[in-house]
C-alpha cells in the first residue's frame, strides 16, 4: 500500500495491479471536505468495451461523520476482503446513519 501527500491530504491505495487487460485500483481519499473511496477498472487499449473506463466510489462529507475518522475507515477498509468493500462500507454508513453519495461512474476514453 502506498500513500501519497497531496496538498496536505491524504491518498492511499488498497490495491494496485496491472495485468494485460486492465490497471484495477482502489483508493481511499481525502480533500478539504470530502472523504471518498474509489474502485478504478482502466482497461488498456485494444481491451476496453466500448472505450469505457470505470470507477465506482463512495462520498461522504467530513462534517457528517461524527466520530469516524479518516483512519477508521482505513483500517476498516483493509480488514475487509476487496471484494466487499464497496457494500462494507455503505453498511458501515448506514448502520452509523451517516449520509454519502455512492455511483458507478463511466466515461468514454479514445486513446484505448
Amino acid at each position: 500500500m502506498q500513500q501519497l501527500d497531496l496538498f496536505d491530504y491524504r491518498k492511499d491505495y488498497l490495491f494496485d495491479k496491472k495485468n494485460q487487460i486492465a490497471h484495477f485500483y482502489d483508493i481511499l481519499k481525502e480533500t478539504e471536505d470530502t472523504i471518498s473511496y474509489a474502485e478504478h477498472i482502466d482497461p488498456n487499449k485494444g481491451f476496453a468495451i466500448a472505450q469505457m473506463e470505470y470507477e465506482e466510489y463512495i462520498d461522504v462529507k467530513k462534517d457528517k461523520l461524527r466520530d469516524l475518522t479518516y483512519d477508521q475507515i482505513l483500517i476498516y477498509l483493509k480488514s475487509t476482503k476487496k471484494e466487499n468493500r464497496l457494500e462494507k462500507l455503505k453498511a458501515l454508513f448506514r448502520f452509523r446513519n451517516i449520509p454519502f453519495e455512492a455511483d458507478l461512474f463511466t466515461w468514454h476514453n479514445e486513446d484505448i
